[in-house]
């Protein structure tokens, strides 16, 4: 009960100080969401989603659909906003505490609240996102990877608490009620990675950004949950075999330093499951561009952390989702393409001739030895590739495209906004929109920054409200 006191306390305002540099880090992730939430809006299975959900008039207690001037209320729009950003699998990643994808969850609650409420700055949202994202890994590194590998989607059972903390800070919970919020978001907890491959992910994730709003909205108006629901020996954490013990420990290493900020971060590079791209950075290092003819290739040999097999689970996938989880799919459109962006993950690519020729050539090895941080779970790889002619080529990928000791600089990851954005917008309007995003802490009212989202509006960027 103390150890959930003192979690509610450090998300309503007595954790650690977040940093300039924390804030600006902050702006760049949110600059990301997006972004790939802006490349998902005329996908055919948003357009039938937002179809499902009412309509209202743009209100104080309304909130957008990125991209659109399109009005629900917050919980819709949280799960729409949250189904189109992770739609693409293209969203930033944790890979060792919370071990989510922790932005779509928390930073899309924070941004559907501050759209539904007028006056909020882009510095209060993005405080509220880094207490969110905070609150997963903290939860996450009590629970993981046990919790992971037993097939929980954490993105979803951990993202409703990050969503539930930074709407709860937003609306300015008590502590006592923030407790109460984060006891009813852990009977909300739910998904499961059997479903990845197919849209009934992306889904889980928007469900739990509005599952943890309505969390909060719930202890804003009183209601309660049982002490002991997050840390009790029948709570959310022993219920997922975690470590109850450590709760108080962990609880009070909030913000110190904050994860989000302590390296484990991944802004993609490629628009597919987190645990292939070391891999694909492998082959774009040693085939890409042309520099070996695929029909030199006699098979591509790659060592994954053993964990890998029940994540990359599509050996001949059948679909463009599937396809986001498929090693054999990722490597070969990779050594095919040179490339492995958002086009790259498509029908035609799925359908081509080459990629599907060599694809059965492509074998994954279960290799426990590669280097592990906190989750137990190697993002590393090493890609041998055996030539026709007896020669071998090899790599190695420590780390993660986009992660801290591998990362995006902000013409990268501008160049990434802009080939996401630019088919709604056009590329002059989302350059000007990804500029602008970077200063998201100097933006006097959120919600004015939201407008900015609409293709309609290309002529009216001035963003005149920065402070």
């Amino acid at each position: 009960m103390q150890a959930e006191i003192r979690l509610a306390e450090m998300i309503c305002g007595e954790g650690q100080p977040v940093s300039r540099a924390v804030l600006e880090t902050a702006s760049r992730h949110f600059a990301d969401l997006v972004g790939v939430t802006l490349a998902a809006q005329e996908e055919p299975q948003l357009v039938a989603l937002s179809a499902l959900l009412p309509e209202q008039e743009r209100s104080p207690r309304t909130a957008r659909l990125w991209g659109t001037d399109r009005c629900f209320s917050p919980r819709d729009a949280a799960l729409l906003n949250g189904f189109a950003a992770h739609f693409h699998d293209f969203d930033d990643d944790e890979t060792e505490l919370a071990m989510a994808h922790v932005t779509v969850s928390a930073m899309t609650a924070a941004a559907v609240f501050g759209d539904s409420r007028y006056g909020f700055s882009g510095e209060a949202v993005l405080r509220a996102y880094i207490a969110g994202s905070e609150t997963a890994m903290r939860i996450g590194r009590l629970v993981n990877p046990a919790h992971y590998k037993r097939g929980w989607h954490a993105t979803a059972t951990l993202g409703v608490f990050a969503a539930c903390a930074a709407a709860g800070k937003l609306m300015k919970l008590d502590v006592s009620r923030m407790r109460h919020a984060l006891g009813m978001a852990a009977s909300f907890a739910s998904g499961i990675r059997s479903n990845f491959g197919t849209d009934a992910k992306p889904l889980q994730v928007g469900q739990a950004v509005a599952n943890g709003i309505f969390a909060a909205e719930c202890a804003s108006l009183g209601l309660e949950a049982a002490p002991g629901s997050l840390f009790g020996p029948a709570g959310y954490v022993a219920l997922h075999d975690g470590d109850i013990k450590q709760a108080t420990e962990v609880v009070e290493g909030f913000g110190q330093p904050y994860g989000f900020s302590g390296g484990s971060m991944v802004i993609k590079g490629y628009p597919c499951c987190t645990a292939s791209h070391s891999a694909i950075s492998c082959i774009l290092s040693l085939v890409g561009s042309g520099r070996v003819a695929i029909e030199q290739i006699s098979r591509i040999r790659c060592h994954l952390d053993p964990a890998v097999r029940g994540i990359l689970i599509y050996d001949r996938p059948e679909t463009v989702a599937q396809a986001k989880f498929s090693l054999p799919f990722a490597l070969a459109v990779a050594a095919v393409s040179g490339k492995a962006g958002l086009a790259d993950f498509s029908e035609s690519a799925l359908s081509n001739p080459a990629v599907q020729a060599l694809m059965p050539r492509i074998n994954q090895i279960d290799d426990p030895n590669l280097p592990k941080g906190a989750s137990g779970i190697s993002v590393s790889s090493r890609v041998v590739i055996d030539l026709v002619d007896g020669s071998v080529l090899d790599a190695f990928c420590a780390f993660v495209p986009g992660s801290a000791a591998n990362p995006l600089d902000d013409a990268a990851l501008g160049d990434k906004f802009i080939r996401c954005a630019e088919s709604l917008l056009g590329s002059d309007h989302a350059a000007r929109l990804f500029a602008t995003l970077l200063t998201t802490a100097d933006i006097s009212d959120f919600s004015s920054l939201v407008d900015a989202f609409v293709p309609a509006r290309r002529a009216e960027l001035s963003f005149a409200n920065q402070r």
